[in-house]
């Protein structure tokens, strides 16, 4: 018998689903697994909360990471809890109470779209007061994340109470009106990343940010942390706005912004060009959804090395800088995107790690990148009409990728693009750039997770959507066309002979993916290539 120690090694690779299956097999394995299931938890429906409410008290060692999207029972009326059909006490977790009709038709100053993050069931006080002092007893929470839901009124003391909290993410939530102002001191707080996505306001306002009583004013002051190095945010917050002169920004390395997807905006919003060329720290910028191009200064961002974003800004921010990492996240056109390298060729020399979706396939495209990149170790081309011929698979190592001595990963494959969006919820839902199968806002806040729901399992597959399909629309439909792709992709000796064909000439190869979701890998020069599944989704791993 294994000691517990190396156990507890090998559970850690298990998912949670595996890991429910290793808690039942003996009372040895229930006290190991035990302290892996509920590592990473799920609360998303305060049924869940009830039925766990006696493990959830007595769980060691205490929760690392927390998924929170459990909102209470309101008098005011707020949009996202529109939908609401019932409130659940403490009674019995199956002893609901239907919302009144009248709070469902009143909707006043508020879209008329269903939203795909209202919860269907509320706490009531009881059950919400137990909730927060039950989150504020995982003094171990390292991440955090409120998603879906009408935040706290105390949420700020609730992370004062979190002495170890590191990562925090409101996604998809609403906001209380302050009517009261209280000063918030967030300088105690030890957050190194800070996600603000979709935040929504009880009621419409100016958006004023000098008005402390603005709902997501006091929201954005999180941002404020001295000890951030990670932020990411969209539209509905623009954190940028708060910092100023004389009161910059942390020394942030990374910075990830989701600009709208409508494509009409002329400018930059304000505020934006400047915050960034106070960034002298910045590593790492990903800039989502149509972005007008930036007039930095040339002085600006020294330390950036990777950068994700639409062709239009590459030429303006890969100028004067020395880009490790590039990412063009939309489809480009071959012309403009030569027109481009041309035009920074001297300070792309570095690149190591290229990825870009070109739409029409066309065999001219890697020569221009052999060219212009020669010092690259990961290559990622996407495209979605046309492909390239068995001879050009076969030549494509002694005639273009020999160029490249240091490649050893190169990732060319054809992705399915989705139709238009065909309503407003989709078009809200949807990024454009994701449709290309540029990387989605990381939820590696999902990974391992472990789901305590015993009402519906639909929490699951919203995780699975999160980590694999960013963009999905129906995401049980989605995953079962991903797991088909994987069973179906032939991998025959004839595929294999192409790969192979890339031996003498490039010998540092490691990795070929050649179709969506697998990979053709091998551990040296002598090894034989073997047929894997991609880690990351369909999409493959080379930027981020």
């Amino acid at each position: 018998m294994l000691p517990n120690e190396l156990w507890l090694s090998i559970f850690e690779y298990l998912p949670s689903q595996s890991l429910r299956s290793v808690v039942l097999t003996s009372k040895s394995f229930h006290a190991i697994a035990t302290r892996l299931l509920y590592k990473h938890l799920i609360l998303t429906s305060p049924t869940s909360f009830i039925t766990a409410y006696s493990a959830l008290t007595s769980i060691q060692p205490s929760p690392r990471a927390l998924l929170l999207g459990i909102s209470p029972l309101v008098e005011r009326t707020v949009e996202q809890l529109k939908e609401a059909v019932a409130v659940v006490s403490l009674a019995e977790t199956d002893d609901w109470t239907p919302v009144p009709i009248n709070r469902q038709s009143n909707r006043y100053r508020f879209f008329q779209v269903k939203d795909a993050y209202q919860p269907r069931f509320l706490a009531d006080a009881t059950v919400y007061d137990n909730l927060l002092t039950q989150v504020a007893s995982f003094a171990s929470l390292r991440q955090l994340v409120f998603r879906g839901m009408l935040l706290p009124r105390d949420l700020h003391s609730i992370l004062r109470d979190l002495p170890n909290l590191l990562d925090l993410a409101v996604v998809h939530c609403t906001v209380h009106f302050a009517g009261v102002y209280i000063d918030v001191d967030h300088t105690s707080l030890k957050l190194q990343s800070l996600t603000l996505l979709d935040i929504r306001a009880i009621f419409p306002s100016n958006d004023d940010d000098t008005n402390p009583r603005n709902p997501r004013t006091r929201l954005r002051m999180l941002a404020k942390v001295p000890t951030i190095r990670t932020l990411t945010y969209d539209h509905t917050v623009w954190l940028h706005r708060i910092f100023t002169s004389s009161s910059p920004s942390p020394p942030l390395t990374a910075l990830d912004v989701k600009f709208p997807i409508h494509k009409d905006r002329p400018r930059a919003p304000p505020g934006f060009i400047p915050f960034l060329e106070t960034l002298s720290s910045l590593r790492t910028l990903i800039l989502r959804n149509h972005v007008p191009a930036l007039s930095l200064s040339p002085s600006a961002l020294p330390a950036l090395c990777a950068i994700s974003a639409p062709l239009s800004t590459i030429s303006s921010i890969c100028s004067g800088r020395s880009i490790v990492k590039l990412d063009i996240r939309d489809e480009v056109v071959l012309t403009p995107l030569y027109q481009a390298f041309v035009e920074v060729h001297s300070h792309l020399l570095r690149v190591q790690e290229l990825s870009l979706f070109v739409g029409n396939w066309d065999d001219e495209v890697v020569l221009a990148i052999v060219a212009r990149f020669p010092n690259l170790t990961k290559l990622q081309i996407r495209y979605a009409r046309g492909a390239p011929s068995e001879d050009t698979i076969l030549g494509m190592g002694s005639r273009t990728l020999y160029a490249l001595p240091h490649l050893v990963s190169a990732h060319i494959f054809c992705i399915p693009l989705l139709p238009p969006p065909q309503s407003l919820l989709e078009v809200r839902k949807r990024d454009d750039d994701t449709v290309y199968g540029a990387p989605g806002i990381g939820d590696t806040y999902f990974e391992n997770m472990h789901d305590v729901d015993t009402v519906t399992d639909t929490l699951l597959e919203g995780v699975r959507s999160l980590q694999q399909l960013p963009f999905s629309q129906n995401i049980s439909e989605d995953f079962m066309d991903e797991q088909e792709l994987r069973m179906s992709e032939p991998f025959d000796d004839y595929t294999r002979e192409l790969v192979i064909a890339w031996n003498r000439t490039c010998p540092g190869l490691r990795t070929v993916q050649l179709h969506p979701g697998w990979v053709w890998r091998r551990a040296d020069r002598i090894d034989h290539w073997a047929p894997r599944p991609c880690e990351s989704s369909i999409w493959g791993d080379v930027f981020g």
